[in-house]
């Protein structure tokens, strides 16, 4: 591994810390993209027997990561998964992988991470809005017990991805699980006293919050037949 050393971001001159050599860097205070030039990642990564190296492809990546999937491997995915995002990829198809893995482990505080970055290359995304068609499709994939990504942000009332959800084609009435529970409906769920929140805190349900997210999935066309009982 090349050895650590220091630079200064290009828009607000904090000083960050390389540990490896990489092509660019983001700054943690600014989020400003900032280019080491001459420099390229010249760690080899071994997963589980596999060597990948920075002149290994993305589409190669992918491609294991999808089998490892599909094989339900999902340790396996994210680290390969996780190799990429280390060397700086921005390649919207890594991040997309990572959502379903965050969807089939049910790891919520990973999940709504990963969509922030697929959010901000969303927004820089080039004339074919691969990312939004992409986003769009991730809207329909199914995680652990049948759950979308619609579900989890009802249930973990984050109604800022309630709407993103629903602007990217979400279905407001999709079932999930043994007990079919929909985008609303599992907001009424029993919830048990050791489960936290994404932020970590125990889970509380805040009645204002899942009075407007129903309010709003209503609108859109959601079924519900719960009598609120706040």
């Amino acid at each position: 591994m090349a050895s650590a050393k220091i630079i200064r971001c290009s828009a607000c001159n904090a000083a960050l810390d390389v540990e490896m050599n990489r092509a660019y860097i983001f700054c943690k205070y600014c989020g400003c993209k900032n280019v080491i030039e001459d420099e390229q990642i010249k760690t080899n990564i071994n997963v589980q027997g596999v060597t990948f190296s920075a002149k290994t492809d993305t589409d190669s990546i992918i491609s294991s990561a999808q089998y490892a999937i599909t094989m339900k491997q999902y340790d396996k995915a994210n680290e390969l998964i996780m190799a990429s995002i280390l060397s700086g990829t921005d390649d919207y198809r890594i991040y997309s992988l990572r959502v379903q893995i965050d969807l089939l482990t049910d790891d919520n505080r990973s999940l709504f991470q990963t969509l922030d970055v697929l959010r901000r290359l969303e927004a820089n995304q080039g004339p074919n809005r691969e990312v939004t068609n992409e986003i769009n499709r991730l809207m329909h994939f199914r995680g652990m017990n049948g759950v979308t990504i619609l579900h989890n942000a009802t249930f973990n009332e984050q109604m800022d991805y309630v709407v993103y959800c629903v602007e990217h084609g979400s279905d407001v009435n999709c079932v999930a699980g043994m007990n079919r529970v929909t985008p609303i409906s599992i907001m009424f769920v029993h919830v048990s006293s050791s489960l936290c929140g994404i932020d970590g805190t125990p889970f509380v349900h805040n009645k204002e919050k899942v009075k407007a997210i129903r309010r709003y999935l209503m609108q859109h066309g959601a079924r519900d037949g719960f009598r609120l009982g706040y």
